[in-house]
């Protein structure tokens, strides 16, 4: 049993990792955007230009391209914050569960469990947290992949808002 608890708490470790990489790649977008921002001004003006004009439209495609990938780098680590994992009803170690029944209801199950039970119930709770933990990292991963195009793309519009 002191095993699958040293495995529980691993499997958690990892969805804590996950969570704490996801923080960055959000703040670094924001502030990207921030600098943007700030410099909009030189941009704005080639946008307001004349519609069929060759540097208006790669200026607004170019912002386009780059909003899609700050949407999509942001969404991505921000729902590492937000696993889903539903309610069984029947565990007795996931918080959910938990918290569904009423604590006389849980006070006489936790009684009434054999060993074996309570294994099989922690057993199920890791593999349910690993999952968590896969579905985490995948988010984090592709969003540092995601984060490369996004800053070479405000990177361009950067230095088209700071040439202009």
């Amino acid at each position: 049993m002191k095993s699958h608890y040293e495995s529980l708490a691993r499997v958690i470790e990892f969805t804590r990792s996950a969570d704490t990489k996801a923080g960055p790649v959000i703040a670094l977008q924001i502030a990207l955007v921030g600098t943007l921002a700030a410099r909009f001004d030189k941009l704005w003006v080639i946008v307001n230009g004349s519609p069929w004009d060759i540097e208006n439209t790669l200026l607004v495609l170019l912002l386009t391209v780059y909003g899609v990938f700050l949407v999509v780098v942001v969404v991505l680590a921000a729902r590492v914050y937000m696993p889903i994992n539903s309610k069984t009803g029947e565990s007795l170690i996931y918080f959910e569960d938990i918290a569904a029944l009423e604590f006389e209801s849980f006070e006489a199950k936790a009684k009434e469990m054999s060993i074996s039970v309570i294994e099989c119930q922690l057993l199920d709770q890791i593999h349910r947290v690993s999952q968590i933990a896969r579905v985490k990292m995948r988010r984090v991963r592709w969003a540092f992949v995601m984060s490369f195009p996004s800053s070479m793309l405000w990177l361009a519009l950067l230095v088209w808002g700071a040439v202009r």
